[in-house]
């Protein structure tokens, strides 16, 4: 029997080769749901992805949303404008706008396009930089700016929680801020988590548009709410914290260092308030914060470690030159304080031992504060004691509120029996309709506001309110004491100026 040599087989060209494989895995991706492969669900304009943690039961999925709720985004798609802070910079005193014009240029942080442009179809009102500049112009715009000392950059940290009524007025503030301090020199980080309105939808939109105008946003999502066995305190600081991951990637994978925080909550914001709040910051080389109708005495101390009180605005402060400061509206130095926006200096969070949220450290004996009060705390031991509260900037987390310390001028002088006591009509010191925590948005300056003030180094004892948790008590639940501070913070040292920010000299 003759055996037949065996047939050698042929071997498949390698081009073709990759061309079936790629068909068929294409072919297998679409026969596989996306739901077994995918963990990040959409993606922002930052270098990092945007996660949604999943929920694991049927129970915690948001629920649709209202005929409200759609047509309210119709409007935002439609229109892109803000609901309670529209009126913030229209209508605005002239006086007011030149003043305000003439203290922000040194945040300016572009060159003025030759020509009118999208940026100043942003709604900034009398803020707007000055479209078509004369030569003149031009150079006055471009010795301002260089007052601002190079270029700075920023980083917005915010937290956002059943937040879908304050994201257009959120958003818009951002837009306009951004283009004023300069696209290139901002970064946003968004963390939501446990939202059940339609917060998570708003955010996808918005992230959007940011991108479209060169924004660069992170935004992280997550359905993790706090539980029934969680430490409030705990719980909240790890919330902070999570919005100040991309700081720490920014440094890591692109060597991107930034030269101030701006910590923000769920708030309405004008943005004049937060360019205040800047310029205020990097006047003084501190940290400072808004003042809002003051209701959050548990985290605010006055330079004597005092807690603020829930009084009237003449009776806030039991420190009495910090209380003259406040109903003079002028910067006041205080031990501790987090009102809606926090503009932090980022050197402590840039050190080895890094400054974080935290929760006491209640074994070792530390009076279980807030996590505001503690980071407050930790700034200050770590020789970064410049804080300040700003009267001027009032904040508000609800349409109502923002009313009513955001009322229009009246003319009182048409109300029968009145008689002005001195003094000019827009002058805070004299002005009947101005006070502490309320009155008209454009109040003009005055020069005292203008001025670094004379830091002193921290109270030796700081009044606190525990909250260990370990009742049922949601709040506070352990008797006050006061309690005492360490070395560090009571050193003058504490608030020399260690990472300068400041603007350049004239």
């Amino acid at each position: 029997m003759v055996m037949q040599p065996a047939r050698k087989s042929r071997r498949v060209p390698t081009p073709f080769a990759i061309l079936v494989g790629i068909l068929f895995g294409a072919l297998l991706t679409r026969l596989i749901p996306s739901s077994l492969y995918s963990s990040t669900s959409w993606r922002g304009s930052g270098h990092a992805p945007i996660h949604n943690s999943r929920a694991s039961s049927s129970s915690r999925q948001t629920p649709p949303p209202t005929l409200e709720q759609r047509r309210r985004v119709l409007d935002i798609l439609s229109t892109l404008s803000p609901h309670h802070t529209r009126e913030c910079t229209r209508n605005l005193n002239p006086q007011y706008v030149h003043q305000a014009r003439e203290r922000y240029a040194p945040l300016i942080g572009h060159n003025p396009p030759p020509s009118k442009s999208w940026l100043f179809d942003l709604g900034l009102g009398g803020l707007d930089p000055v479209p078509r500049p004369s030569q003149e112009e031009a150079s006055y715009y471009n010795h301002r700016r260089n007052l601002s000392g190079g270029e700075h950059k920023y980083f917005f940290a915010i937290n956002l929680y059943n937040s879908f009524e304050i994201i257009p007025d959120l958003f818009a503030t951002l837009f306009r801020v951004s283009a004023f301090l300069g696209y290139h020199n901002v970064f946003i980080s968004i963390y939501e988590n446990g939202s059940t309105d339609q917060t998570k939808a708003l955010l996808r939109i918005f992230d959007a548009l940011a991108r479209s105008v060169g924004l660069r946003v992170t935004i992280r999502t997550s359905q993790r709410t706090r539980g029934a066995f969680n430490h409030r305190i705990e719980y909240l600081a790890e919330v902070r914290n999570a919005a100040f991951v991309p700081l720490h990637e920014q440094r890591n994978s692109e060597n991107e260092y930034f030269d101030t925080i701006i910590f923000m909550n769920d708030i309405l914001p004008c943005i004049d308030d937060v360019l205040e709040l800047i310029y205020q910051s990097r006047l003084n080389n501190c940290r400072n914060h808004g003042s809002p109708v003051f209701y959050d005495n548990w985290v605010a101390r006055d330079i004597n470690g005092t807690a603020l009180e829930n009084a009237p605005f003449e009776s806030i402060f039991h420190d009495d030159p910090s209380s003259m400061r406040f109903q003079q509206h002028l910067p006041v130095q205080v031990q501790s304080c987090w009102n809606g926006i926090a503009v932090l200096d980022p050197a402590p969070f840039y050190q080895p031992k890094r400054v974080r949220f935290r929760m006491a450290r209640i074994t070792e004996g530390e009076c279980s504060a807030s996590e505001c009060s503690l980071i407050c705390n930790d700034y200050w031991e770590a020789g970064y004691g410049r804080i300040l509260m700003v009267p001027r900037v009032k904040l508000a987390y609800d349409g109502k509120v923002f009313d009513i310390i955001h009322p229009s001028r009246r003319n009182l002088t048409a109300i029968r029996g009145y008689v002005r006591l001195g003094g000019l009509p827009d002058n805070p010191r004299t002005d009947p309709q101005d006070r502490s925590w309320f009155g008209p948005h454009d109040r003009l300056f005055t020069e005292e506001e203008g001025e670094p003030i004379a830091f002193m180094p921290g109270p030796h004892h700081v009044w606190c309110w525990g909250w260990d948790g370990a009742g049922d008590l949601d709040g506070p639940d352990v008797d006050p004491v006061w309690e005492e501070m360490p070395e560090k913070s009571k050193a003058p040292h504490a608030v020399e100026v260690k990472h300068d920010r400041s603007f350049k000299k004239r």
